[in-house]
């Protein structure tokens, strides 16, 4: 007999994750529903809120089933109070739209809060363990750390995303699930794709960061994190991959390293539109002001029907 799901199972949250509460935030400007599950703690990792948008039509009954999209720096993507700067992506306007006009496929986000040790939990492991002594003690030096990236691989992917599936009614096969983030974020949804490509069909990595330094633009550190990632690409016939920048700001240091990681996955095999895409906006900044400005592209991008 077929088990039917709840909205919620949180005798099963508490016990696999030690959540704490669990709570639908009420705001007059969200578009859709919006549940918080706070100080969610991995086995390994600090605790963080998880906060889980859904569509003002969700049906809970198992009916319908939803793709996934996992996106990183989770306060900053519905609203404005615990936002950085008070500026949030409107994430929840944006799937409202493309969802009601049938734009994109029936899809819930999981925003995925960041903590304090953001930078070491963002820093693509095998990636930075690749890179000579003298850039690694520099970046550790700068950033009060390594990496934890695998253990927050294995926090989303091991831990979250067993949660996420057996409490809504997903399709948790690789082909409904989806992760973006910008800046750190990007480089950390790429990661993600090299790591996880049995559990991830697709990456949207805005404003990737890929000098990792917020010191300087080390030309050496980017290129041996670019190298890294197209050694490691996943068959492009089953994955899709975007990318963007802006030029000023911080964003002004990334188009030489765009282009160069662009070429890298056209000779991998990843063809525009279908497959991969990648937008330069210019005079756009590294802030979530630029990001929600555009943020509907790479939505668009992953979750086409």
């Amino acid at each position: 007999m077929m088990k039917t799901r709840m909205l919620f199972l949180p005798i099963c949250l508490l016990l696999c994750l030690n959540l704490s509460a669990q709570k639908e935030i009420k705001d007059i400007n969200l578009k859709g529903r919006l549940f918080r599950f706070e100080k969610v703690k991995g086995q390994w990792l600090d605790p963080r809120n998880v906060d889980v948008w859904v569509p003002n039509d969700f049906d809970s009954s198992g009916k319908t089933r939803y793709a996934v999209l996992y996106m990183h720096d989770g306060q900053n993507l519905f609203l404005p109070g615990n936002s950085f700067g008070g500026m949030e992506w409107g994430i929840d306007e944006i799937m409202d739209s493309l969802m009601r006009n049938n734009i994109i496929r029936q899809t819930i986000v999981v925003g995925i809060w960041n903590s304090p040790r953001r930078f070491i939990e963002y820093n693509p492991e095998d990636a930075f363990k690749k890179l000579d002594s003298l850039n690694r003690n520099k970046l550790a030096t700068e950033r009060g750390g390594s990496t934890l990236a695998n253990i927050y691989l294995s926090f989303i992917f091991d831990e979250l995303k067993p949660i996420i599936d057996s409490t809504f009614p997903t399709k948790p096969e690789m082909k409904s699930t989806f992760m973006m983030g910008s800046s750190m974020g990007g480089l950390i949804s790429l990661y993600a794709l090299c790591k996880r490509s049995d559990q991830l069909k697709g990456v949207a990595c805005i404003s990737t960061h890929w000098p990792v330094s917020l010191k300087e633009n080390n030309a050496s550190i980017a290129q041996s994190y670019i190298n890294y990632f197209a050694r490691n690409l996943p068959n492009p016939k089953q994955h899709k991959l975007y990318f963007d920048h802006g030029t000023s700001t911080l964003d002004a240091w990334y188009e030489p390293y765009q282009l160069y990681m662009d070429s890298l996955c056209i000779e991998s095999g990843y063809e525009t539109p279908k497959d991969f895409m990648s937008l330069s906006f210019p005079g756009e900044p590294h802030n979530e002001i630029a990001w929600r400005k555009r943020a509907a592209i790479p939505i668009r991008f992953l979750l086409q029907p």
